[in-house]
C-alpha cells in the first residue's frame, strides 16, 4: 500500500520521479503498480500465515508446559486454590493470550511496519508534515500511558472476578443431587447470580476503561486531520511544498493517524494478554512437588529438576522390590496438612511384613485416610519415616530423622510400588483401554483377562466397542459396582507388591462386594494389603488389625482381638453420644 502510494504520487508528479522511472509512460505505471499489488498480496499473506501458525505453536507450547508442571505441584497448591482460579487460568486467560498471539499479534507487528514506513515517506514529501507526525504520535503515547496503570488494574480484577463464579458453578454442578434433596437450588441459583453480576459489572467497568481511552485517541486523531489540513494549505500558499508533495504527505499522515490510534489499542489489549501471561507464568515458575521431576520432554529452563534419557529408562524398569509383596515400616509419623494446623497424625509406628493383610480402623477423624495419604508422600511429612523394604521416598530438603539429605527410591517408583483402590472410582473420558492402561503398557489379551478375572467379561462382551468402548466423566456411564471393578482390573494390571484399599466396598452393591472380597483372598493373597474398611466383617480374615484413635496407634493386634474391643468402644461412645 505505501508503495503503490509512492508510485502513484511519480506517475502524477514526474518532477519527483527518480532517473529509472522517468521515461515510464501510463501503461507501464499500471502495469508496474498491478505487479508491485501482487507482490505485496502473496508477501503479506506468506507472513500472516507463517506468523500465526509459529504464534499458535508458541502458545500451544507454553499451554502444554504450564499444564505439565501444574501436574506436578504439590497437593497443598490444589488443597488452597479455588477450582474455579485454576479453571480461570487454563480457560479464559489462556484464551486471551491465544486470541491475540496469532492473527492479531502479526497485525501488530505489521502497524508498527507500516507506522515506521509511513514516517520515512512523510519526512521525504515534507519534513514540516513529519514533525507533526512525531508531535501527535508522542502525545498519544502519553495518554496511553497515563490511562496504563488504570487499564492494568482494571484488567487484572476482570480476572480475578471470574474465577468465584466458575467456582461456585463446578461445586454446584458437583453437589446437585444434594442440592435437589435439600431443596437449595434457589440459594445456588441466587448466589451464582450474584457473583456473575459482580463479573459482569466489572467487565462492564473495564469496557467503560477502554471506551474512555478510545475516545481520548480518536479525538487526538481528529485533531492531527485538522492540524494536518491547515498545515498543507499554509504550505502550498507560501510555495514551500508542491501540491503532489502535499497530497502524498496529507495521504500518509490520514493513514498513520490512524494506525497510531489502532497500535495504541492494540497495546492495550496486548496488555490484556501479558496479563493472562503473567497469570500463566505464575504457575509456571511455581516450585513442583518435592521428590518429582520434570520428563525430558519439557521445554522450558526454569530450574526445575528433570529427569535424563538415561534416567527415565532405568526408572521405568527399577522396582522397590522384585518380590511380590513388600514390607511397609512407618517410625514416629507426626503428619499434619499444614504448618497453622494441628496434627492429624502424631507419632504413629506401626511394621506391616511382606505379604500381611492389615485392615485399619477407627472413628471418623481418626486418621485413616491421613495415613494413607502420608504412605503416598503426597503432603510433606514434617516428623519421621516411612519406608518401603527399607527405602524411604527421595524427596528434596532434608530427613525428618537426622537432618541429612533424605537418599531412597525415587518418587515415582516409590509410589509406583502401590496399587490403590479408592472409596470413589477414579475413571476419566475416554476409552476403556485409556481407563485400563493409563502408559499403554499392556496388550489387548492382557487387558481382557483382567476384565474376564474381575468378573466384568460378559459386560465387556456386550461393549460393540470393545475396549475402544468410551467411558464418560468419572465414568457416569456405568453403575457404581462396574466403576470399582474397572479400578480393581486397573490395580491387577498395575502388579505392584502393596495394595491399598480405602473404603472400597462402602458404596457398592453386595454382588460387587463379594468380588472385592475374593480378590483381597486370591488375586492378591501373594501381595501386602491394607484395607480401610467401613464393614467390620470385611478384615475378620486379615492376619491383623490397625486400631487409630485421635491420630495415635490405640492397638495393633489380630482381628479377634482388636475387633471386638473397638466395636465395644464404639458402641460405648454412641451411647454417651
Amino acid at each position: 500500500m505505501l508503495a503503490n502510494a509512492n508510485l502513484v504520487s511519480m506517475w502524477a508528479d514526474p518532477k519527483i520521479r527518480p532517473a529509472w522511472l522517468a521515461d515510464f509512460t501510463s501503461d507501464q505505471f499500471v502495469l508496474l503498480l498491478s505487479g508491485v499489488t501482487l507482490a505485496g498480496f502473496i508477501m503479506i499473506s506468506l507472513y500472516r500465515v507463517a506468523f500465526s501458525r509459529i504464534s499458535a505453536k508458541a502458545i500451544s507450547q507454553l499451554y502444554d508446559e504450564v499444564t505439565l508442571r501444574t501436574s506436578r505441584l504439590s497437593m497443598t497448591f490444589f488443597d488452597t486454590q479455588p477450582v474455579g482460579r485454576i479453571v480461570t487460568r487454563f480457560s479464559s486467560d489462556y484464551g486471551n493470550v491465544f486470541r491475540l498471539f496469532g492473527g492479531p499479534l502479526a497485525e501488530f507487528f505489521a502497524i508498527i511496519f507500516d507506522l515506521v514506513s509511513m514516517a520515512i515517506l512523510i519526512g521525504f514529501a515534507n519534513v514540516y508534515f513529519l514533525a507533526l507526525f512525531l508531535f501527535v504520535a508522542l502525545i498519544q503515547g502519553l495518554v496511553y500511558k497515563l490511562n496504563q496503570p488504570a487499564l492494568r488494574r482494571e484488567r487484572r480484577a476482570l480476572s480475578a472476578s471470574r474465577s468465584p463464579s466458575i467456582s461456585h458453578f463446578a461445586e454446584s454442578a458437583q453437589g446437585v443431587t444434594s442440592i435437589r434433596v435439600f431443596d437449595r437450588v434457589t440459594t445456588f441459583f441466587d448466589r451464582f447470580e450474584n457473583l456473575n453480576r459482580l463479573y459482569l459489572e466489572r467487565r462492564m467497568r473495564t469496557s467503560n476503561f477502554l471506551y474512555l481511552f478510545s475516545l481520548q485517541m480518536g479525538g487526538l486523531t481528529a485533531a492531527l486531520f485538522l492540524a494536518t489540513g491547515i498545515l498543507g494549505w499554509w504550505l502550498v500558499d507560501t510555495g514551500q511544498a508542491s501540491v503532489a508533495s502535499v497530497g502524498v504527505a496529507f495521504a500518509f499522515i490520514m493513514l498513520s493517524a490512524a494506525s497510531i490510534q489502532m497500535f495504541f489499542e492494540w497495546m492495550a489489549q496486548f496488555e490484556e494478554a501479558m496479563t493472562g501471561v503473567e497469570r500463566l507464568d505464575e504457575y509456571l515458575r511455581r516450585d513442583l512437588e518435592p521428590g518429582l521431576k520434570l520428563p525430558t520432554t519439557a521445554k522450558f529452563e526454569l530450574g526445575h529438576p528433570r529427569y535424563s534419557v538415561d534416567d527415565e529408562s532405568r526408572l521405568s524398569r527399577e522396582r522397590m522390590t522384585l518380590r511380590r509383596a513388600a514390607s511397609v515400616h512407618v517410625k514416629d509419623l507426626r503428619f499434619r496438612y499444614a504448618e497453622d494446623l494441628p496434627w492429624v497424625l502424631d507419632g504413629v509406628t506401626f511394621e506391616i511384613k511382606a505379604g500381611e493383610k492389615v485392615g485399619i480402623v477407627g472413628r471418623t477423624g481418626s486418621g485413616k485416610s491421613s495415613l494413607i495419604q502420608a504412605l503416598f508422600r503426597l503432603y510433606k511429612i514434617e516428623q519421621g519415616e516411612i519406608r518401603i523394604e527399607g527405602q524411604p521416598a527421595a524427596v528434596s530438603g532434608k530427613s525428618e530423622v537426622n537432618g541429612v539429605p533424605n537418599e531412597g527410591a525415587d518418587l515415582s517408583v516409590y509410589r509406583r510400588s502401590m496399587a490403590y483402590i479408592a472409596q470413589e472410582p477414579t475413571l476419566f473420558r475416554g476409552s476403556l483401554r485409556e481407563n485400563l492402561d493409563l502408559l499403554g503398557l499392556y496388550s489387548d489379551t492382557l487387558l481382557i483377562e483382567a476384565l474376564e478375572r474381575v468378573e466384568l467379561g460378559s459386560w465387556f462382551r456386550e461393549q460393540h466397542a470393545g475396549l475402544k468402548t468410551e467411558i464418560e466423566e468419572k465414568g457416569k456411564n456405568l453403575s457404581a459396582g462396574e466403576r470399582q471393578l474397572l479400578c480393581m482390573a486397573r490395580c491387577l494390571l498395575q502388579d505392584a507388591p502393596i495394595v491399598v484399599m480405602d473404603e472400597a466396598t462402602s458404596a457398592i452393591d453386595p454382588q460387587t462386594e463379594e468380588v472385592l472380597v475374593k480378590a483381597t483372598e486370591e488375586f492378591f493373597a501373594d501381595r501386602t494389603q491394607i484395607i480401610i474398611a467401613h464393614r467390620l466383617s470385611t478384615l475378620i480374615h486379615c492376619d491383623r488389625v490397625l486400631w487409630l484413635k485421635a491420630g495415635t496407634v490405640k492397638m495393633f493386634d489380630r482381628p479377634e482381638v482388636v475387633l471386638p474391643l473397638f466395636r465395644e468402644a464404639e458402641l460405648r461412645e454412641f451411647t454417651v453420644s
